[in-house]
């Protein structure tokens, strides 16, 4: 299973036919029950308000980038503030490294022989208290230069038990790499219940140039006057791009229609998909 997200910086020097045609994100199902990732949804899973999801295109842009990410089986597990245990069936052992049921029968018979019995586990204790790690049964992998940022699903709260950590992983280099997600349990002395069912972490698939130090250190702090020493300050250009960012206090002033901003980058949006059929 692979999905694919076409890599449209012209900047850059032309890729070979072969990267060109080569998925940006590779998704290989390591586990047969594990649920296959899904592209994530401009609703937050139904979360967002109807208003903010007609005029609120920041937050469903943001809402739909990458994919989501379900824990490989059902899982419950109990945090007495020291040590984390997980059920089975009625009764709860200590936890360390949990692998999935029957994972060896399947993995085996597909996987080369020096790697018998190197199944990732499931869920394993992390040795600092209340932290774990949930693999969701799949591998990942990406295109040369890109990585994953592995994260809390966007603009949704999924749990007060639960705390996901954000991880940007180098999947082109180190790949395909069991994709999983580092969790802090919040509660003691409760059942925490983390069902197959449900995105558990979002995928996001980010070009290395993004977060090379080169690129943060490329910024420019500046004052909004012009007549200050050394100063480059706001010039025309600038006012009239934050002109377009606001609205006029009064109604017969103002040029802009609600949902203005929505409507240009859903446009740009499709002339860019347009351009690539």
């Amino acid at each position: 299973m692979a999905e694919t997200i076409k890599d449209t910086d012209s900047s850059k020097a032309p890729m070979s036919t072969d990267q060109e045609n080569e998925p940006v994100i590779t998704f290989f199902k390591a586990y047969p029950y594990a649920l296959p990732a899904m592209s994530a949804d401009r609703t937050a899973l139904g979360t967002i308000p109807a208003q903010a999801y007609q005029y609120c295109e920041a937050m469903t842009t943001a809402s739909a980038f990458g994919w989501y990410a379900f824990p490989a089986s059902d899982l419950q597990l109990w945090f007495d503030g020291v040590d984390i245990y997980i059920a089975h069936g009625d009764e709860w052992q200590r936890l360390s490294s949990e692998q999935l049921p029957d994972m060896d029968h399947w993995w085996n018979p597909h996987c080369p022989r020096h790697l018998h019995n190197m199944a990732p586990p499931f869920v394993t204790s992390l040795g600092i208290p209340g932290y774990v790690q949930v693999w969701s049964g799949l591998l990942v992998s990406t295109r040369k230069n890109w990585s994953i940022l592995v994260r809390p699903i966007a603009n949704v709260q999924k749990s007060k038990q639960l705390f996901c950590f954000e991880g940007i992983v180098e999947t082109d280099q180190f790949g395909p790499a069991p994709l999983f997600i580092n969790l802090k349990l919040q509660v003691t002395n409760t059942i925490i219940e983390i069902p197959a069912q449900d995105p558990l972490f979002q995928i996001q698939p980010i070009h290395r140039d993004c977060y090379a130090r080169e690129s943060l250190i490329a910024s420019d702090h500046r004052s909004i006057a012009m007549d200050q020493p050394g100063a480059a300050g706001m010039n025309d250009i600038h006012w009239d791009g934050f002109q377009k960012t606001i609205r006029h206090a009064d109604p017969a002033k103002d040029d802009h229609s609600a949902g203005q901003y929505a409507t240009t980058t859903r446009k740009r949006a499709r002339k860019a998909v347009t351009s690539l059929l």
